[in-house]
C-alpha cells in the first residue's frame, strides 16, 4: 500500500475529541478492572467470586468495582436476605458506549 503525502503541511486540521476514549482506556488499563468487566460478560458475580478468580483481597476488588460503578459500567444489587451480599452485573448500554468510544480511535 502506497501512501501519498501532501505536498504542503495542512495547518487547518482539527483534533478530534478523544476524552471519552481516553477515560475508558485509563479505567480498563488496570488488569483487575478489565478482568472483572470481562467476567461479567458471562453474568452476575459477587465480590468473593472475583477475589478468588483474581487471587486478590476482597477489599481491593471492592475498590476496583467502585471505580467501575462510578463510570457506570457495572451496577450492584443487594441480596434481600441480609442486604450485605452485593451482586454485580454489567450495564450493557454503558459497555456499548465505552466500546463505541474506543472504536473511534481504533477504526
Amino acid at each position: 500500500m502506497t501512501v501519498t503525502l501532501p505536498t504542503r503541511p495542512r495547518r487547518d486540521l482539527v483534533a478530534p475529541d478523544v476524552t471519552n476514549a481516553v477515560n475508558v482506556a485509563q479505567l480498563l488499563g488496570d488488569r483487575s478492572r478489565a478482568t472483572v468487566l470481562a467476567m461479567l460478560a458471562d453474568g452476575p458475580h459477587c465480590v468473593c467470586e472475583f477475589a478468588t478468580a483474581l487471587g486478590a483481597r476482597e477489599n481491593n476488588v471492592s475498590n476496583h468495582l467502585a471505580r467501575l460503578r462510578e463510570a457506570g459500567l457495572v451496577r450492584a444489587t443487594h441480596r434481600a436476605e441480609d442486604g450485605r451480599l452485593a451482586i454485580y452485573e454489567r450495564d450493557e448500554a454503558a459497555v456499548a458506549a465505552a466500546r463505541a468510544a474506543l472504536c473511534t480511535l481504533l477504526r
